[in-house]
């Protein structure tokens, strides 16, 4: 397995001052977060402000300075994490020529989210549709798209974003697996899963999360939230993560986006690395 950080965890720093940040801490690849941000960079903000965002209304000649940048500083595309859904077609197929630029081999495209107000099984034969433009697109292109197991979106949990998957060849449709955002929403065995998604296993997001207990007014004792936590100090149990990965024979990216606030950027891109690799001794 390769080390790959999502850059919507580097907003402090630029595209070449993040090549060289992971470069130095060891890593092999970049997930760069393509958008439209046009927040204030000072401060920085994961979302709004990212310093280290690629336009999404970029030029093929700015992406290919992107590019250049990565082969001097001997880094490889991990993935390319946009923020469109399934039913953009017109910006999925931008992208996807984008990540053929910056040679990556798979792009995010979302499922469509989930409130409540509209039902489950209509939003499923929605996506179907919409996924089975977005193969084509990534027939065309050469680029697999992979959905994420993310709260507020249809596929929650690995087991929901296969029930989708599955309707596609897994050449062309694929499953982000996110442990951390799991914490929230969507947790099953890992070993379960990957066995599940089996070809569908595209790529792995890393990160952690934890339960905060907040007072709350009676009848109730407390009320419980979600927040990001760092790597050593969450409810993701890694060593059982990376075994199950390892059982299946994954050997892609182990990709962080890592939202907490405990640490520097520069701090958690060096520790977080040298954790995991811990993490993989136990389980060599």
């Amino acid at each position: 397995m390769e080390y790959a950080c999502f850059t919507v965890g580097q907003p402090e720093t630029t595209p070449r001052e993040t090549l060289k940040q992971l470069k130095d801490a060891g890593y092999t690849g970049v997930e760069w977060r393509v958008t439209t941000d046009d927040g204030d960079t000072s401060p920085p903000g994961y979302w709004k402000g990212n310093r280290c965002t690629l336009q999404a209304t970029w030029s093929d000649e700015q992406f290919q300075e992107i590019a250049d940048m990565m082969a001097e500083m001997d880094i490889r595309a991990a993935s390319l994490g946009s923020y469109l859904r399934c039913d953009q077609y017109d910006g999925v197929g931008r992208m996807m020529q984008v990540a053929k630029i910056l040679g990556a081999g798979s792009l995010r495209v979302n499922s469509l989210g989930y409130d409540g107000s509209r039902p489950y099984p209509e939003l499923f034969e929605e996506c179907i549709g919409h996924f089975g433009r977005i193969q084509q697109l990534s027939k065309q292109f050469g680029v697999k798209a992979v959905m994420e197991t993310h709260p507020g979106n249809i596929t929650t949990s690995a087991s929901l974003a296969f029930q989708l998957a599955s309707n596609f060849s897994p050449d062309f449709v694929g499953v982000i697996h996110d442990a951390g955002n799991m914490v929230h929403e969507g947790y099953e065995h890992y070993q379960m899963v990957f066995e599940m998604l089996g070809p569908y296993l595209a790529h792995v997001h890393i990160k952690n999360g934890r339960w905060a207990a907040d007072p709350a007014e009676a009848p109730y004792a407390r009320k419980w939230k979600n927040e990001s936590a760092p790597m050593r100090d969450g409810c993701v149990d890694f060593e059982f993560l990376v075994r199950s990965l390892k059982s299946v024979g994954y050997d892609g990216w182990l990709s962080f986006e890592d939202f907490s606030s405990e640490a520097t950027q520069e701090e958690k891109v060096r520790d977080n690395i040298q954790f995991m690799k811990e993490v993989e001794a136990l389980v060599s």
